[in-house]
């Protein structure tokens, strides 16, 4: 008798340990899905938002706004008016977009940091409160025939110094993903090392241009760290969508 219940109890204990094993197992193999999940739907994000920007700021807003055309905003807005429309609905698209990729970062790299992947979220919501703030500026401008050219300018560059502090907050941002991706291991140091770069390089042009407004050394070393900047979240964007969450 005593041996049979050994026997009942030798099994029970062995079918505990295969749930238990099953149950880690099946916990993990979810826990990686969800994270693969997770890099894919920021890479995208990111990839989608340089598309979407490079649109709205590289094509519309030079059409309409453009430093050395000042006297011809107003006649610029109403001449592309549709445009101008369209490219704040992008940009109300980029908002939505850059308040999602705050919140998938902090979800992909909590394991990594949690303190500074949250700080790192934080920021990025910080960033696109202000770049909504600055928006509202260009909003106003819809109001072209009611409002003179000159009001049209100040709003527009209330937008461009509004955006530029939220930009050194951006900066501030990157380069807590750039030590997030310092931390884990498995991404290639290259592309940390650009992302610590492209951080450094917001932080300093958009403070410089706060502070010397349209000085030709700003555009100079704007053009030399145009790439990047465009760069550091690019290839992060790319490697995500690749390898990220994969064991």
């Amino acid at each position: 008798m005593a041996t049979k219940n050994n026997k009942l109890q030798q099994t029970w204990s062995k079918r505990k340990i295969q749930t238990i094993f099953f149950y880690r197992q099946t916990k993990k193999k979810n826990k990686m899905k969800n994270n693969r999940t997770v890099a894919r739907i920021t890479g995208y994000t990111l990839l989608l938002m340089a598309v979407i920007t490079g649109f709205a700021f590289g094509f519309a807003l030079p059409k309409i706004f453009s430093t050395t055309q000042l006297d011809f905003v107003q006649r610029n807005l109403t001449s592309n008016l549709q445009l101008y429309k369209f490219m704040l609905l992008t940009i109300l698209i980029v908002i939505l977009l850059d308040t999602l990729v705050s919140l998938t970062l902090y979800l992909y790299f909590k394991n990594v940091n949690r303190k500074i992947a949250l700080l790192s979220g934080i920021l990025r919501i910080v960033y696109t409160v202000i770049f909504g703030i600055a928006t509202f500026y260009l909003t106003i401008n819809l109001n072209h025939t009611e409002i003179s050219n000159e009001i049209l300018i100040k709003n527009f560059q209330l937008f461009q110094s509004t955006w530029s502090a939220g930009l050194i907050i951006f900066g501030i941002h990157l380069l807590l993903v750039g030590i997030l991706m310092r931390l884990d291991t498995r991404i290639p140091k290259i592309l940390w090392y650009l992302t610590l770069i492209a951080g450094i390089s917001y932080i300093v042009i958009h403070f410089l241009k706060l502070t010397l407004a349209q000085s030709d050394i700003v555009t100079n070393l704007e053009m030399i760290l145009a790439l990047p900047m465009a760069i550091g979240e690019l290839g992060l964007a790319v490697w995500l969508i690749i390898k990220g969450g994969k064991s």
